[in-house]
């Protein structure tokens, strides 16, 4: 079955549906699969020409930091790549609404990186005005608009923008919930015409609404030095290696299949919207964004009426298409009596384990953190130690390591932690956002065959695992 687009210039994809073959068959009966998408590069060139992208650079900093900022700015540009379309914006234009102003081109609303225009932007980096002690600082749904009036000027490939900022624009204490709604609709207003990828100075930010920005616009937040030249340089290089900016994930299911979700579980954790045509009901496309040579895993959730299927019989419930390649989602509903898994014979499941289990683990880790701003040590005690556990069980040694930055871990194994009398909050707030970064975990291999059982107590464990969850003894 064909997917719905043909694949991108410069990347072949492989899908594979990863399910618990044998399942019990209900009226609506709930199948849960990981998909898993590799992508990768063909062609002679590791990265899109410059002069594919478009990217606004919105400098969003108190006048306090701003002579450090225009500082680095200035390095920015004499770095950028030559060939790429770029403007900057900073500071107010001194309308009183607030609006962000544009700073750089001088004349008109783009320039193309050459030898001599990042002289003259360097050059220019000092002309970001500080906003009056007397007037708001423009929000980041005003960064957002300017961006977004900027880009649709500019309909290039790759559409983005870099805002670099230390939070002190957008301040919740006032009125949060209309704040919040507001830059809902702004993302909202934003989705599918560019990307937004935000660099964190100092520690005084708020890490929630950083987040909604880059999940809600494909990108990524991070913390960056005063002199953040080399973290833009590292964005920049990142977006020359997307080879399709959309590519939609289509599900093609069977009439009797309803309730199709799709979220992406890694290398980022959200849910995905899906689009049907009338003339197309079971074909569920979820756009995706940003996609360069890599992997992607995903938890895909159907439900299915199984009262009139045949038993012990080996049905395609579905397909998982991505850029031309197809993979089935196949299962076989069980006899009356037969349990689930008897014999161990089912087959499939065993990467869905792992996939759950990495869901849960980062979902405990970022409660963990919002626990401790403002401090909450029994409950972020609770839910890192949940993460610990977990991490310990599919060997993410990176969640012990972040953990270790804010609290001791007594008994891994166990989940036992302990939080100190003191934590750093802004190094909290970096844990957020380095949980939100995303980490592709090593998970096993799509096979079918008997449980492990472990040498120690005899617990039937998953082809692939690493710990026995009953015990913890290494398999």
């Amino acid at each position: 079955m064909a997917a719905s687009a043909p694949p991108p210039t410069g990347l072949a994809f492989a899908v594979s549906v990863d399910v618990r073959r044998d399942q019990q068959p209900h009226h609506d009966s709930r199948i849960d699969a990981h998909v898993r998408v590799r992508a990768t590069g063909t062609g002679p060139r590791d990265l899109r020409p410059a002069v594919e992208l478009a990217v606004v650079i919105a400098l969003d900093v108190a006048p306090a930091h701003l002579r450090a900022a225009a500082t680095a700015l200035a390095a920015t540009l004499r770095a950028l790549p030559d060939g790429l379309s770029f403007a900057v914006l900073g500071g107010t234009d001194g309308t009183g609404d607030g609006s962000p102003a544009p700073c750089y081109p001088l004349r008109g609303d783009w320039a193309l990186a050459g030898t001599d225009e990042k002289r003259r932007a360097a050059f220019s980096a000092g002309r970001v005005a500080p906003t009056p002690d007397d007037r708001p600082r423009p929000g980041y749904g005003a960064w957002l608009a300017a961006a977004r009036a900027l880009l649709a000027r500019r309909p290039l490939p790759v559409r983005h923008l870099i805002l670099v900022t230390d939070g002190g624009g957008h301040d919740p204490a006032g009125e949060p919930d209309r704040e919040d709604t507001a830059l809902t609709a702004a993302i909202a207003a934003c989705e599918g015409a560019f990307g937004v990828d935000v660099l964190a100075l100092g520690r005084d930010w708020d890490p929630a609404p950083l987040l909604a920005l880059t999940e809600g616009l494909h990108g990524t937040a991070d913390t960056a030095p005063d002199r953040f030249a080399p973290a833009v340089t590292g964005v920049l290089r990142r977006l020359r290696r997307v080879r399709s900016p959309e590519l939609p994930v289509t599900v093609t299911a069977r009439p009797t299949v309803t309730g199709v979700a799709l979220s992406e579980s890694l290398p980022r954790q959200h849910s995905l919207v899906p689009v049907t045509a009338p003339d197309h009901p079971h074909r569920y496309d979820f756009a995706t964004h940003q996609w360069e040579p890599g992997a992607r895993d995903y938890l895909l959730s159907l439900r299915a009426d199984a009262s009139t299927d045949p038993l012990g019989v080996l049905l395609q419930l579905a397909t998982v298409s991505v850029g031309g390649a197809t993979a089935p989602l196949v299962v076989r509903w069980l006899p009356p009596g037969v349990a689930v898994g008897a014999g161990g014979t089912g087959g499939g499941g065993g990467t869905l384990d792992a996939m759950n289990a990495a869901t849960r683990m980062r979902t405990a880790l970022d409660r963990g953190y919002a626990a401790l701003d403002p401090m909450s040590r029994d409950e972020a005690e609770r839910q890192f130690g949940v993460a610990v556990r977990l991490a310990h069980e599919i060997g993410a040694a990176w969640v012990l390591d972040d953990v270790r930055k804010v609290a001791d871990i007594v008994d891994g194994a166990r989940g036992l932690v302990r939080v100190g009398p003191t934590v750093d909050r802004g190094t909290v707030r970096e844990g957020r956002l380095h949980v939100a970064s995303g980490h592709l975990l090593d998970l096993p291999a799509h096979t079918a065959g008997p449980p492990v059982k472990c040498p120690g107590c005899r617990h039937l464990a998953g082809q692939g695992a690493r710990y026995c969850i009953a015990c913890g003894r290494s398999l």
